[in-house]
């Protein structure tokens, strides 16, 4: 293929003339750009925030308040920066503290403070002692609100209905905390309401339904349906530390309700393996009716963790069924007793958490009363034992040792 190089020169001569024929319009039109962008950095810009305020309010429901200085920046695009200032929401949110904001404006907005149109903010600061940055976009259908928290490992991206305000706001939250993604269809008055939502990483999938409610006091109500767990990963001194230390000192009011189901088989209704229910009132954390089956035991539990001035204190009430104890034998590598095949154990005591010190009141086997020197040495061997196990992962493996162990020993 030949290319007609005298017809490309050509094309080329005429546009580098009708440039050089214009120039002077050229020039004078980019005179005008760089005034129109520049002369904002000689106009005060306060008057610009009430109007700012006015659409802030009136159209996303916030405010930015208390703030110590206003600057026009050029680049990346026309902004204001407002240096060391609040965001208020509402009463019941405390108020953002932002070390930076800045907001993205029309040019026209500019010149006109009742012309301004909002096309997007970004902001840096501090959100209840910790650093937060993001920004806010607001578009046709939504507005996106994407912030990060970056010492604690959040990150979310908030995808909000534009019919409502920021103070009462519904729409979709992503949101991953370290290793955890979790989706919330949610709405917020009064009370945040979440509804089919999920939480997931490598070890669990769930679903979450309830409500937080931050007014007169805060107050949860969740409902947890697990779909995919692996057990083998959950670390019981971590689990022990959240509920004994981090749930029960920050006196936390509320209820939680956890339940995970076996698979359904054709013709069957799905069978729950546990469910937990729990009720935090104040520190202390109560459960009246719950139960998990494990291997071919069914357990019924009910606990009362007290938090008393020096020490947290454990009463607890078990029943244990199980209608063919041989078959648990063989799995963990037990002779088989011939005597014995259907099992019932009900047994209630205590436990000193802080001192790791285990009471047995009562132990019923099928109905026969455990004796008192039988209840003391059990004791011992959970005083010496217990902690070892409490501390270490949740796996099977561990769990058909320590039980091997006790019946043992027993």
């Amino acid at each position: 293929m030949i290319i007609n190089t005298s017809k490309k020169q050509g094309l080329i001569k005429k546009i580098l003339y009708f440039i050089y024929y214009l120039r002077y319009l050229i020039f004078f039109f980019i005179c005008i750009v760089i005034i129109l962008f520049l002369s904002p950095k000689f106009f005060k810009h306060v008057d610009k925030i009430e109007s700012l305020n006015n659409i802030l309010e009136n159209q996303h429901g916030f405010v930015i308040e208390n703030y110590d200085d206003i600057k026009y920046k050029i680049f990346p695009q026309p902004n204001l920066e407002i240096k060391n200032s609040k965001i208020k929401i509402s009463k019941e949110i405390p108020k953002l503290k932002l070390e930076k904001i800045k907001v993205f404006l029309n040019v026209k907005g500019l010149y006109k403070p009742e012309k301004i149109l909002l096309k997007n903010i970004k902001f840096r600061g501090n959100f209840l002692g910790n650093d937060i940055n993001g920004y806010y976009f607001p578009k046709k259908n939504i507005n996106i609100l994407y912030f990060r928290l970056e010492n604690l490992g959040i990150e979310s991206k908030v995808f909000l209905d534009n019919k409502k305000k920021l103070n009462k706001p519904s729409g979709i939250m992503k949101l991953d905390i370290l290793d955890h993604n979790l989706i919330f269809n949610f709405d917020y008055n009064k009370s945040f309401k979440f509804s089919e939502s999920i939480i997931k990483n490598k070890n669990l999938k769930a679903e979450l339904n309830g409500y937080l409610k931050f007014d007169p006091f805060f107050y949860f109500n969740i409902t947890t349906e697990i779909k995919r767990i692996n057990y083998d990963k959950f670390n019981l001194k971590k689990i022990k530390h959240l509920l004994i230390k981090e749930i029960s000192d920050k006196k936390l009011n509320g209820e939680l309700v956890i339940n995970n189901a076996t698979k359904k088989i054709i013709g069957k209704e799905r069978t729950k393996k546990l469910s937990l229910n729990l009720l935090f009132k104040n520190g202390d954390i109560i459960s009246n009716n719950s139960f998990f089956k494990f291997f071919n035991f069914d357990v019924k539990l009910k606990f009362y963790l007290k938090k008393y001035p020096s020490y947290k204190n454990l009463d607890y009430e078990l029943s244990i069924k199980n209608d063919d104890i041989n078959k648990f034998y063989k799995k963990i590598d037990i002779k088989k007793n011939k005597k014995l095949n259907e099992v019932k154990i009900l047994m209630n005591g205590n436990v000193n958490l802080e001192a790791q010190k285990y009471y047995f009141n009562n132990i019923k086997i099928n109905e026969k009363d455990l004796k008192k020197n039988e209840l003391i040495k059990l004791k011992n061997y959970f005083d010496k034992n217990a902690s070892i196990f409490f501390n270490g992962d949740l796996n099977e493996k561990r769990v058909y040792l320590f039980l091997k162990e006790l019946i043992e020993f027993i």
